[in-house]
């Protein structure tokens, strides 16, 4: 299953992995080039969710590009902003030629609701049905959400689950406004989401 959108300056898409990675591997130009990486990861699921990636960009930019990693972690591709996420059987990617873009997948897991007070506080709760929510859907949404935020703002390790907050959610328009303190900037981003039963998507895009 591949789905793929265009919303302002920004395309992005989500593939459903039904295939294996041997699969996924054969159907890419740059096949050669990836077996290197491929042999020194030993998970399948990994390879697998790793190539998902590579041919949802190919679908997304209309060529297979050449992935790099910035020493903070973020994925670069000459000419492009891009993000991607995988889970579980799914890839997400989101890619824009003028604006820095981030992008998330989650899977709801019902552990979430033990780490509520790790990454909400007070105030954030309270958006959410309040400090003792076992929401798990909610809860996921606003992880999922800080988990793309941050990645737009291109750092290496800091602690994003208290620099980077939800101020606002409104699940009516399926949006969250969510600001962070940890950049001069001071940046507030609006993030939108999508939910199905098994997972959350969310994205956003930097000005």
């Amino acid at each position: 299953m591949l789905e793929i959108h265009t919303q302002s300056e920004c395309r992005w898409g989500l593939w459903r992995i039904d295939e294996t990675w041997l699969e996924l591997l054969d159907g890419l130009d740059r096949r050669d080039a990836y077996r290197d990486f491929l042999k020194n990861v030993r998970a399948e699921g990994r390879r697998t969710e790793w190539l998902a990636v590579r041919a949802l960009l190919r679908v997304l930019l209309g060529y297979e590009p050449t992935v790099n990693y910035r020493p903070e972690g973020y994925p670069e591709v000459d000419g492009w902003h891009v993000s991607f996420s995988h889970t579980r059987h799914y890839a997400a990617a989101i890619c824009s030629r003028d604006t820095v873009v981030g992008i998330d997948i989650e899977r709801f897991r019902p552990r979430i609701v033990g780490l509520r007070d790790r990454f909400l506080d007070r105030d954030e709760l309270a958006l959410i049905g309040g400090p003792n929510t076992d929401d798990v859907r909610r809860l996921t949404v606003c992880w999922s959400a800080k988990e793309a935020a941050f990645k737009m703002l291109r750092l290496g390790s800091s602690d994003w689950l208290r620099g980077v907050r939800i101020v606002a959610y409104e699940p009516a328009s399926n949006q969250l406004t969510v600001h962070e303190t940890l950049t001069p900037n001071t940046y507030t981003f609006k993030i939108d989401f999508s939910l199905t039963s098994d997972y959350v998507l969310t994205w956003g895009r930097r000005g």
